[in-house]
């Protein structure tokens, strides 16, 4: 689903505040890549970094110790931390843990609308499974070009962003359970 050159253009044009993005990615170095990747295609999106959010803090806070947190807890205490608009959701398959990821982000950070990044190949049934449970678009990441600034613009807007083929499925579950 694609928004039209005007809407998006529209919408950029009459935005006040720039647009916050964080990436929940386990491998520092892809996080920092997409982070910069973000950083580089739109003036109107601020990317949240875990440094940036240590050097706006005026007063020393302690933190619980990460070692006695799982990867799934500090992630989302990360994303409960930053408080972006967007989140990124860097997954080349849709496992438990990024299922539980998106419920926990929907549940506890209200104004946090989750995008998944996949690869072609994930499970129908497990993409239906991420947008029940909170993501507000699915982006498959194998497909060149990627227009990320786009995607935000229009999940920001309210809209979500999936493919038709999963609107097709989606449609057909609904279909046959009525």
């Amino acid at each position: 689903m694609e928004l039209p050159a005007t809407t998006t253009r529209q919408n950029q044009s009459q935005r006040k505040w720039p647009i916050t993005v964080a990436v929940a990615e386990h491998d520092p170095i892809k996080r920092k890549c997409l982070e910069q990747y973000l950083r580089n295609s739109d003036q109107t999106i601020t990317v949240l970094t875990d440094s940036d959010f240590f050097y706006r803090k005026k007063t020393e806070r302690q933190f619980k110790s990460h070692d006695i947190l799982s990867l799934h807890e500090q992630t989302f205490a990360r994303i409960k931390r930053l408080e972006p608009r967007i989140l990124f959701v860097n997954t080349h398959q849709l496992t438990d843990e990024s299922i539980d990821l998106l419920y926990n982000v929907n549940q506890n950070c209200y104004g946090t609308l989750p995008i998944v990044l996949v690869k072609e190949q994930t499970d129908d049934d497990q993409i239906l499974n991420a947008l029940k449970n909170g993501a507000r678009g699915i982006v498959d990441c194998s497909k060149s070009p990627l227009n990320l600034p786009k995607v935000i613009y229009a999940v920001d807007s309210g809209e979500p962003w999936i493919s038709r083929r999963i609107l097709e499925k989606i449609m057909g579950k609904i279909k046959f359970t009525q």
